[in-house]
Order: structure tokens, then C-alpha cells, then sequence
């Protein structure tokens, strides 16, 4: 009799139920679809390093990511129907924070069939970088960025750099929400010996390519004022920019979403430097005006995935096709009350040419014109392919800038090449420059294909026109060709820049250039980072 009523027992024990379990991967399973979003946890995982002991040591360094960090970027909480569009645009915004090598999310049913569970999983990335560029005689930079600071998303950052015997002094800091409102701000502070310079910024923080509205506040002061007896020179330097802008989207085409952007600038510009020889542009430069703004903007919706930037990676996603936004204003100069016109433009683009090969395309411009010349212009381009290959990648990357009446405290151009600044350590300024390189990259080491170590050998072709040297005498052309070798963490998300230890030495080069190594340690643009008009450019990144 115990032995049957304890069988007789067990058979109304209901029976757990079936979970069935999702992965988001490259397709939206069609199981969500439909279903209400229930519960909604993240499971956080820490850094990882190449071998045990590091790792050990990184995790006791780094603070794991807060919840309220990842949950500031989602569009979905529990009670709401599930929406494809919010999940894969809050997935992005996670990716693209740059805080972590792997977001992988889960989708669980168990029981009610009209229920999803979901549940995020993240794998930090390391969030201290530093950068470091050594040129004797030229310009030299170290920096430290800590951008998790105790595992908030915030970016602190600290650095020294010295330009021709000019020493700088900085100190950033940025919060993607600020007391805690979807509101990005930075600051950055420079001290110099003879002045100092402040930046900040306040920008909604952005949803998606469609958001209805979006605002950005930049603002920019600089104050100078020195003699430099030893190199003759003096310097006088007043800058105040402020410029707010408001987008409102008005039409979402098949691939991409347009706003228009309305806003206002104001500007003083009372910049003097008396230095021996001859300058490119003139000796003073005086700009007084404020003025409403107005410009179109072009952000892509399409996006297509990558699954070979490291080995073993799991599909992420690039957004493909034409983007940009292009502002300008016009107004009253006050000092000579003629009419004066500012451009600020950005334009790129993004082709999946083959499964293994991506192309990226991007020009920049600013500028002002009165009624008959051009002044304080700069033209950029920058170009870069990278394909798949045996254990790594392929890198061949194109530069060029062009400035045109240049104000006379622009130093130097910024083409992107950490081996061209060390050209003409003595040069002050360059009206063009052009910078070729290439380079192959074989994985070393693989974490669960989140990022990679590798090993790579590079060539490098860079070139600068119109070079006044340190006293200004003649004018020159400069051209080198550099090779080397370096190593790379690359991660697998593209929005995250890859740090680059870089070694290299000058094997052509033009006379009175010095042949000398060349050590740089940076982390420079990837596929689809950093791209937007230099007006929008946060204080910190």
C-alpha cells in the first residue's frame, strides 16, 4: 500500500516545463516575434587576457560593467510586445559604447509560449589604453584613457605633449548620461605654459538612425599670450566658439533616414603670431560673427554582417551605404562688417565589395568665405580596404589633406599616419600631405573569437608639400617610405579601434630628413568608428 500511494504521489507531480532556447545571431528568430518581453537580466563577464595570471591581475584592476550601464542602452523592457527593430538597434548601441568584446543575446521560453525571457551576455573589454609617440626633435605624446571608470561607461583621461619644444598638459572627462538623463557630455581641459584651453560638449544620446530629434551644444575657448625669446616668436592667441543644433528627421528612404539641422554659431577669432620667415596663411587672423545655421543630414539604415575581423568571431553587423551631414552659416563679420560664410561637412561611405572585403570612404571640409577669397580651409580624405586572408587581414589605407590660407596657429596637418608627424621634426606647417600605406596582419592569438592578438609587417609611402622648416626659409617638399612591423588588438566589434604597437624605420627619404626609428603606440580608426563632421566632435571620446 506505502509503495503505490507513493508512485500515485509522484504522478501529480506536474512535469517542469520545456524551455526552449534562442540565440539573436545573423537572422531575428521568428519564435520572438509576436511574444511579450518577460524577464530581462544581464550576466556580465570580466576581462580576459592571453594567460591565466594576466587575467587574474586585469580583474582585480578593472570593475565589471553595471547593470544600469547596459540597461541605459536598451529600447525594450519587460511588459512590451518584442520589437525586432528595438532589440537589433539596442544590441548596436551596446557594441558600439566600445566597452565590451562579446554581447550575445539569449531568448528563452518556458511554459507560456507567448512569453520571451531575455537575458544579455557581455564580455568587458579592457578600458585602460594609452598612446605613445616618440620623435626626437618633432612631437612627442603620451596619454593615458580609462574609458569604464569603475565600471560607469565614463572616460577619464590624462596626457602630456610636447610640439617643438611647446609642452600641453590635458585632462578629459566624459559621462554618456549625465545625471542620469540620455544626455552625452564631455570636457577636456589643456594647460599650456603661456595660456590654457577648455572644450565641452552636451549631446542627446543617439537611439537609433531614426530618431525624430537630436540636439548637440559644442563650445571651445582658448587663451594664449607668450614670447619665446630663444625662437623669436610671439604669441597671441583669443578663441571662443559656441555653436547649437537641433535635427529633426523628415523622411526614412529605403536604406537611409534624412534630417534637416537648424541651429546658430558664434565665433571670436583674435589670433597674432609673429615668428621669423614666411607663414602660409596671414601673420593675424580676426573673425567676429554669429549667425543661424542650417544643413541636411544622411544616416544609413541598412547594415550588413562581418564575421572574419578575428578569428572565430560570431556575425556583427556594419552599417553599408552613403552617410553624412553638411551645415553651414552666414553673417556679418563684425570687425568689417562684410558678409562671411562657414562651412563644417562630412561625407562617407561604406561597401561590403565581397564576403571578405570591406571598402570605406570618407572626405571632410571646413571653412569661411568672404565675398572674394577662402580662408582658415581644410579638405581630407581618407580612404581604407580591408579583406580577409589566411589567419588575419589585409590593410591598405589612403590619406590625404589639403589646407588652403591656413590661421597662423595652425601648426600641422592631420592626416592620419602615425609615422608622418615624424617626417620633418622641424617643420611648422605643410599646405598638403598624402599618406599611403599597407599592411598584413596574421593572428597570433584568438579569445573565443572576441578579439585577437596579431603580428604584423607594414610599408608606408608619406609625403607633405609646401614644408616651411623652423626659421621659415624655403619651401619644400618632403617624402619617405617607412617599413616595419607591430602588433594589433583587434576586436570583433568594428566601432572598436584597434591598439597598435608600431616599430619602424625609414628606408627612403628626402635630404636633410633624419633616418631614425620610429616607435608609436595608438589606437587608430576602424571600419566604422569616429565618422562625423569635425562641428559634432565630443570634447572626449
Amino acid at each position: 500500500m506505502l509503495a503505490v500511494a507513493s508512485v500515485a504521489a509522484m504522478a501529480q507531480v506536474p512535469a517542469a516545463p520545456t524551455c526552449v532556447v534562442d540565440t539573436l545571431s545573423t537572422e531575428f528568430p521568428a519564435a520572438w516575434l509576436g511574444t511579450r518581453v518577460g524577464a530581462l537580466t544581464v550576466v556580465s563577464g570580466d576581462v580576459d587576457t592571453p594567460s591565466e595570471r594576466l587575467t587574474a591581475i586585469a580583474r582585480r584592476l578593472h570593475r565589471s560593467t553595471r547593470f544600469d550601464v547596459v540597461s541605459s542602452e536598451l529600447s525594450f523592457r519587460p511588459g512590451q510586445t518584442v520589437d525586432s527593430l528595438q532589440i537589433l538597434e539596442s544590441l548596436r548601441r551596446l557594441r558600439a559604447t566600445s566597452l565590451f568584446t562579446d554581447v550575445v543575446l539569449e531568448g528563452r521560453r518556458c511554459g507560456d509560449p507567448s512569453q520571451t525571457d531575455f537575458a544579455i551576455r557581455t564580455r568587458d573589454a579592457w578600458s585602460t589604453r594609452a598612446a605613445i609617440q616618440l620623435s626626437a626633435g618633432g612631437r612627442s605624446l603620451l596619454s593615458i584613457r580609462e574609458t569604464n571608470l569603475l565600471g560607469s561607461g565614463r572616460t577619464l583621461s590624462a596626457g602630456v605633449e610636447e610640439t617643438y619644444g611647446r609642452r600641453a598638459l590635458s585632462f578629459g572627462l566624459a559621462d554618456p548620461y549625465l545625471l542620469g538623463t540620455p544626455i552625452h557630455s564631455a570636457v577636456l581641459l589643456r594647460s599650456y605654459v603661456d595660456g590654457r584651453g577648455w572644450q565641452w560638449s552636451l549631446q542627446s544620446h543617439e537611439r537609433s538612425p531614426r530618431d525624430t530629434w537630436r540636439f548637440a551644444l559644442t563650445s571651445a575657448q582658448l587663451r594664449r599670450f607668450g614670447t619665446d625669446i630663444a625662437r623669436n616668436t610671439e604669441t597671441d592667441i583669443t578663441r571662443r566658439n559656441t555653436a547649437f543644433t537641433v535635427s529633426r528627421r523628415i523622411a526614412d528612404g529605403a536604406d537611409a533616414a534624412y534630417a534637416i539641422v537648424v541651429g546658430a554659431e558664434q565665433e571670436l577669432t583674435n589670433v597674432q603670431v609673429a615668428q621669423p620667415g614666411l607663414v602660409l596663411g596671414a601673420k593675424a587672423a580676426r573673425r567676429k560673427f554669429a549667425a543661424p545655421l542650417a544643413g541636411l543630414s544622411r544616416r544609413s539604415t541598412r547594415f550588413r554582417s562581418v564575421d572574419w575581423l578575428v578569428p572565430n568571431q560570431a556575425p556583427a553587423e556594419i552599417p553599408i551605404g552613403l552617410e553624412g551631414e553638411i551645415v553651414g552659416s552666414v553673417g556679418q563679420e563684425s570687425f568689417t562688417r562684410n558678409p562671411l560664410a562657414h562651412w563644417d561637412a562630412w561625407i562617407g561611405g561604406t561597401a561590403l565589395l565581397s564576403s571578405g572585403v570591406v571598402f570605406t570612404a570618407d572626405i571632410w571640409s571646413s571653412g569661411y568665405r568672404t565675398r572674394d577669397s577662402l580662408s582658415n580651409v581644410a579638405v581630407r580624405a581618407s580612404t581604407a580596404l580591408v579583406a580577409r586572408a589566411w589567419r588575419g587581414l589585409w590593410l591598405v589605407r589612403a590619406t590625404a589633406e589639403r589646407i588652403l590660407d591656413p590661421d597662423p596657429d595652425v601648426y600641422a596637418l592631420s592626416t592620419i599616419d602615425p609615422m608622418l608627424r615624424t617626417l620633418s621634426p622641424a617643420s611648422r606647417l605643410a599646405e598638403r600631405a598624402l599618406a599611403v600605406s599597407a599592411e598584413r596582419a596574421i593572428a597570433l592569438y584568438s579569445s573565443e573569437g572576441r578579439w585577437a592578438l596579431e603580428g604584423a609587417a607594414f610599408a608606408s609611402w608619406s609625403e607633405r608639400g609646401r614644408t616651411l622648416d623652423a626659421t621659415g626659409t624655403p619651401t619644400r617638399n618632403l617624402q619617405a617610405a617607412v617599413v616595419g612591423i607591430g602588433l594589433r588588438q583587434v576586436s570583433s566589434q568594428p566601432t572598436r579601434a584597434p591598439l597598435r604597437l608600431d616599430i619602424g624605420r625609414t628606408v627612403m627619404r628626402s635630404n636633410g630628413l633624419p633616418n631614425r626609428w620610429i616607435v608609436s603606440l595608438t589606437a587608430t580608426p576602424w571600419i566604422s568608428a569616429g565618422r562625423t563632421r569635425d562641428g559634432l566632435r565630443a570634447a572626449v571620446r
